[in-house]
């Protein structure tokens, strides 16, 4: 296979620009049809285009309809469409360049012929609001919306579809926003731009193959829209933005065939479906409206009794586009590690030029966000694209991955945490708010590391105590509190400055020996008594993301067959720093999403039992360990010497969290921005810079990690608490200087 890209040097298949071309030879390009000249020709011979022994030239035919079948240098290959430009005023589309390719790779393919064409009225404001009304969303290349699922071996039911007859109504199901008569848009939504919902019509003619060979319907199924898009500047003669269906529902029920149809897409029900769209305004002031989304969908569906598919049922998920407007599109493959890309240009007189060309797969999320592109060929031996950061979503548990980068297997990303079990929802406390700890959920590892029981053991022999936080009750009486404890359990103040609070709970560690212990194995409820202290929060917010801290934990037992003592002491109060973060995200039915996690320092200390594995062996074991309640990634991997696989925590104003990892050189010095070995007066501007965008600014040091050393607290996150605690070393601090 011989496949001609701009990466690397070109073939010599003669080749010219025929948009440059018909330009410069004074043809008018918003004409139509338009015709060779003399110039142009002579153009052709200046540009060396002529192949004088063959006299052919991969070059537009003289209508500018198509490309030529000409002999190209490798006989493999062919003159196919490498550029196209489309005039949406006449609704024209001519040929511009074409080149030698093999036959079936990546090339321009003129689209959405005079009868999806697709022409708005202005509708006052300069711009045309989506979905565009009078229009119909078809497939441009005959593809079908199919069931397969349910269906007897071999046997679909190939849909093709319109979607039209787009209605402003008001309260329309599926919006996430409210609607009324002839108001259907809100600005917003999730690319920033402005959000659209309407009633519409998805016909479907439907055609069976294999058993249901001559099974026929046409089904109008209304169904709801929710479309999303860009920023746009209206008024402007071309506007070309990004879009994204939402939301699409419909479905009907007890009809002759079906018991239930239902068709289900779009990005906020897991389905991605983005798109784009381009306006240009027309001479009579009317829009030409090119649009399309790459829709994902589930079709669901039950037979009826007494149908052709009764007794039948299943669910099916594909993909299609949707388009309305005439226009051009790249298709074919690449080779092994590229991408058929589409390069899409607006000239000033509203024409789009569309050229087509194989570039490297970047090293970037995938169009549904789940996961990097595994296409990308990385420039090192032994790299992978992955995943550098990921959105994680509360409310939901959904996580998105939002960053990629070629880096090792092994070496610091991001995950989905494996050791999290399922999210946290928590009931309204009657405040607006939740109290830490939540009663109903557990903290467990994120990452699935133990704590550990090494001193005291034989060399290579420790004992890993898999554990789970449960079981949070409130006593009065508990022993760990450091203040007399009301009914409630909690009160104002604390290290934070918001709230601490003091419960009974249970640890239960899964153990497990190595080494000469291997073949050990535990379950040991460990009764536990912990203080939580909460930095200050705005009880009814929707989002309420506060620093934590698990001041005081400890717990024992003694006695057991194992342990005549095995005690786990933590918390910062006992000098094991033991700092964390927590985000409440309030869910439609009012009850709380909690993503929390405590950075435990924590020591063991256990004395064996006699007659028992441990007989004669006791010590005293520091270790740290994460545990986290919530669905959140976290960081994983490993970095080079003198470098640490550090995380970084935004909190947006959705409620969504992004997790970032990178490796980066430990801070020497919280504080110290600019790397003068003081933490003084010049350090302000840039932690402020740092602590409003997380970007270095004026006064920072040199290196891009040095926003690091604004998070005061160590917590992977910036809040009001690592202020607090700058400002406290710039005026109270007696000595400036660095440690």
């Amino acid at each position: 296979m011989s496949i001609q890209t701009t990466v690397g040097p070109r073939m010599s298949c003669p080749a010219v620009n025929y948009h440059r071309l018909v330009r410069a030879a004074g043809i008018a390009t918003s004409r139509p049809r338009p015709t060779w000249t003399i110039a142009t020709i002579a153009l052709i011979v200046v540009a060396g285009a002529w192949n004088g022994a063959s006299a052919q030239l991969c070059v537009p035919t003289p209508d500018f309809r198509d490309c030529p079948d000409v002999i190209c240098p490798n006989p493999n290959d062919q003159c196919v469409k490498r550029c196209v430009l489309h005039f949406p005023d006449s609704g024209d589309t001519i040929v511009t360049e074409c080149e030698c390719r093999f036959p079936e790779s990546c090339q321009a393919q003129i689209v959405g012929g005079a009868a999806n064409r697709c022409l708005v009225p202005d509708d006052g404001s300069g711009t045309v609001q989506l979905p565009p009304a009078g229009c119909h969303y078809r497939n441009p290349y005959g593809d079908t919306m199919d069931i397969i699922d349910g269906l007897p071996p071999n046997s679909t039911i190939a849909s093709e579809f319109d979607l039209s007859s787009f209605v402003c109504t008001p309260m329309i199901n599926v919006c996430s926003f409210p609607t009324f008569v002839g108001d259907c848009t809100d600005p917003g939504g999730s690319l920033g731009g402005e959000k659209s919902c309407t009633n519409a019509s998805l016909m479907l003619n439907m055609n069976g193959t294999g058993a249901l060979a001559g099974y026929m319907r046409v089904i109008n199924l209304p169904v709801g829209i929710e479309i999303h898009t860009a920023p746009r500047m209206p008024g402007d003669p071309v506007q070309s933005f990004d879009t994204d269906m939402f939301r699409m529902f419909g479905q009907i029920t007890l009809d002759p065939d079906f018991d239930l149809l239902r068709v289900v897409g779009g990005t906020d029900f897991g389905l991605p479906s983005p798109g784009h769209t381009t306006l240009a305004l027309l001479p009579g002031g009317n829009w030409a409206v090119d649009s399309f989304f790459d829709i994902t969908y589930r079709i669901d569906f039950i037979g009826a009794p007494g149908g052709p598919l009764a007794g039948l049922s299943g669910s099916t998920t594909g993909a299609v586009r949707y388009h309305t407007g005439q226009s051009a599109t790249c298709v074919g493959p690449c080779p092994p590690g590229m991408r058929c890309r589409t390069i899409r240009n607006v000239n000033p007189d509203g024409s789009i030029e569309i050229c087509c060309e194989c570039e490297p797969i970047p090293c970037e999320p995938l169009p549904d966000f789940s996961s990097c592109d595994n296409q990308v060929i990385c420039p090192n031996d032994g790299e992978r694209c992955i995943a550098r950061c990921m959105r994680h979503f509360p409310s939901t548990g959904q996580v998105l991955v939002t960053d990629c980068d070629c880096r090792s297997p092994l070496a610091c990303h991001v995950e989905a945490a494996p050791g999290l079990k399922s999210p946290c929802t928590e009931p309204d406390d009657g405040t607006g708010t939740v109290h830490l700890p939540p009663e109903n959920c557990n903290y467990n590892s994120p990452t699935g590391d133990t704590m550990d029981i090494i001193d005291g053991l034989p060399a290579g022999t420790t004992i890993e105590c898999d554990p789970t936080h449960t079981n949070f009750a409130c006593n009065p009486t508990s022993f760990a509190c450091s203040f007399a404890q009301p009914p409630t359990c909690y009160q104002p103040g604390g290290s934070l400055g918001g709230e601490q609070s003091c419960s009974d709970s249970q640890l239960i560690l899964n153990m497990n020996g190595t080494g000469t212990l291997f073949g050990y194995n535990r379950f040991i409820a460990l009764p536990m008594a912990i203080e939580v202290h909460t930095a200050p929060r705005i009880p009814g917010n929707s989002i309420q993301s506060f620093d934590t801290d698990m001041f005081r934990m400890q717990g024992q037992i003694i006695g057991d067959p194992d342990f005549d003592l095995l005690r786990i002491t933590g918390g910062t109060n006992f000098g094991m720093p033991s700092p964390g973060h927590t985000t409440l995200t309030q869910l439609p039915t009012g009850d709380w999403a909690v993503d929390s996690f405590f950075d435990i320092t924590y020591r063991i200390d256990f004395v064996g039992a006699p007659g028992g594995p441990l007989a004669g062996r006791s010590g005293s074991t520091t270790g740290t360990i994460r545990l986290a309640t919530g669905t959140g990634p976290v960081c994983v991997g490993d970095c080079p010497p003198g470098m640490i696989c550090r995380q970084r925590r935004t909190v947006n104003p959705d409620g969504s969290i992004e997790i970032c990892c990178d490796c980066v050189q430990p801070c020497a010095c919280l504080g110290d921005m600019n790397s003068d070995g003081k933490v003084n007066g010049l350090d302000i501007e840039c932690f402020v810079g740092c602590y409003t965008s997380g970007t270095p600014g004026l006064g920072c040091a040199v290196s891009p990690d040095i926003c690091y050393c604004a998070d005061m607290n160590g917590d992977s996150a910036f809040s009001a608490v690592d202020i607090t605690l700058f400002v406290t070393k710039l005026l109270t601090d007696p000595d400036t200087l660095c440690p």
